[in-house]
């Protein structure tokens, strides 16, 4: 027996762990006054029965601890059976784990028989939350993305065992994207707990110390984000632009125009493979960002810009006479209104994927393409991996940094969030058509003030007349 957690008579002080022989094993035993239906819990340890009061005793010290934080609470009143596995895991230990919750007798009994299945759990989360998500985002991630790593896992592990679920997407997939599943995994089994599916969470708790950065030697996920735009680091040099569609133009020439677009207006793939000829306003000399395609369920939608312009639907991009833009789009055979500018091979609307396998390589048993990307690593003319939409950090970069733009004019014709009050909405909006997104702005600054000292001379010549006719 453990003194620290015996009185004199041999007896567990109230509310205290103990772990002791019990049955020919090491055994956990939890107070009955911290769960529900107020009877003893006992739980195997894996502790050698032959040498074990040292480990015992860590062991009776770190349960009293977690016991106390309430960290071996299911949050509904239960024994929270994954943490003490987790526990376990920590301490090298590894147990048949048969719950018993008796004071009578200490005969293991097996827990209950899970319910459902993993996927099971999932799908019903999933329809749980469809109604409040956006149906791309719904398509994309939950039923996309999310489950896609969860059966994966399961694979990949011939297991539904929640720490190896977890340990394998740590391992294997990015660390932001397994916290978020992990996350919503425990929060759809607290909604099966409380319909009286389930008896047992055992993802409580599993996201919570996942660091957010990506596994260490593994190809990371392409997520789309907006909040490191201005990371020079995360963006192409406008060189490298350069060397990129070179690359394309010789060996990849269907993807030419496509990528070039994207460069020169930094606007979002779905954006770009979205944008159709009626979207060209030759007259105003800008083109029209107002629209997304999403491939999962092969529909247009509205831009979902951030809200610090009102929830502006459309975005003008300035487009002059006779630039680069200008040249891409006159080089490109016209098609009707409503067509897509840019299509793939078989002139269909491109498939995201698709242009992400030319990127980035791609190895199966029938077919390998070493991709644009690696190709020219390899080659020495770059030096790092970024994805397909860093096209858009690019060119966010190259505006601000290289041609010294106004953010808030890229901002504007990006739909990328700044901190801008709106009462300087409009004057932005009609500042940022003035701007020409491929001169360098001391240049403009130059040419419009020589636009402005000629103005003035006029009005004074103008005035020196009208006092001569006088």
């Amino acid at each position: 027996m453990l003194n620290s957690s015996k009185t004199p008579t041999g007896k567990a002080k109230k509310g205290q762990v103990t772990v002791r022989p019990d049955s020919r094993s090491i055994k956990a035993c939890f107070p009955r006054n911290y769960f529900a239906d107020s009877k003893q819990v006992k739980l195997r340890t894996g502790i050698n029965p032959d040498d074990w009061k040292a480990t015992a005793s860590k062991l009776e010290h770190r349960l009293q601890l977690e016991l106390e934080e309430g960290k071996l609470d299911d949050g509904y009143g239960n024994f929270n059976l994954g943490r003490y596995q987790e526990i376990l895991e920590e301490y090298g230990l590894r147990a048949k784990l048969r719950l018993v919750r008796s004071v009578e007798t200490s005969d293991d009994q097996l827990p209950p028989k899970p319910e459902m299945s993993l996927m099971e759990v999932w799908d019903m989360y999933c329809e749980y939350r469809k109604s409040g998500l956006r149906e791309s985002f719904y398509e994309n991630t939950y039923q996309g993305q999310f489950k896609n790593y969860l059966k994966s896992a399961i694979e990949a592990t011939k297991s539904e065992d929640a720490l190896k679920i977890r340990n394998w997407l740590i391992e294997n997939r990015n660390h932001l994207t397994v916290k978020d599943i992990l996350s919503n995994l425990s929060k759809a089994y607290r909604i099966a707990i409380k319909n009286k599916l389930l008896t047992h969470n055992p993802y409580e708790g599993l996201a919570k110390e996942i660091v957010t950065k990506g596994a260490k030697g593994k190809t990371q996920d392409e997520v789309e984000n907006d909040n490191d735009v201005l990371d020079q680091s995360k963006a192409y040099t406008w060189e490298d632009a350069g060397i990129i569609v070179d690359y394309v133009e010789n060996k990849y020439p269907y993807w030419l125009n496509f990528l070039k677009f994207k460069f020169l207006t930094g606007c979002r793939t779905g954006e770009a493979i979205a944008f159709m000829w009626c979207d060209i306003e030759w007259d105003k000399e800008r083109v029209l960002i107002r629209r997304t395609y999403d491939r999962i369920t092969k529909k247009f939608y509205p831009l979902k810009n951030d809200s610090s312009y009102e929830g502006e639907e459309i975005r003008k991009f300035p487009m002059p006479k006779d630039g680069k833009l200008w040249s891409l789009l006159k080089s490109i055979n016209p098609g009707q209104a409503n067509a897509n500018v840019f299509k793939s091979k078989t002139g269909k609307v491109i498939n995201k994927d698709v242009f992400g396998n030319a990127w980035r390589g791609q190895k199966t048993t029938k077919f390998q393409c070493k991709g644009i990307i690696p190709a020219l690593i390899e080659q020495g003319k770059l030096t790092k991996y970024l994805s397909p939409y860093n096209t858009r950090h690019t060119f966010i970069t190259h505006a601000v940094f290289d041609l010294g733009i106004d953010e808030k004019v890229v901002a504007k014709w990006c739909g990328h969030q700044i901190d801008i009050s709106n009462k300087h909405y409009q004057d932005v909006a009609i500042f940022a058509e003035t701007i020409n997104p491929e001169v360098p702005m001391s240049q403009q600054v130059q040419q419009q003030s020589e636009i402005e000292i000629l103005k003035q001379q006029i009005e004074d010549m103008k005035k020196l007349l009208q006092d001569k006719d006088k």
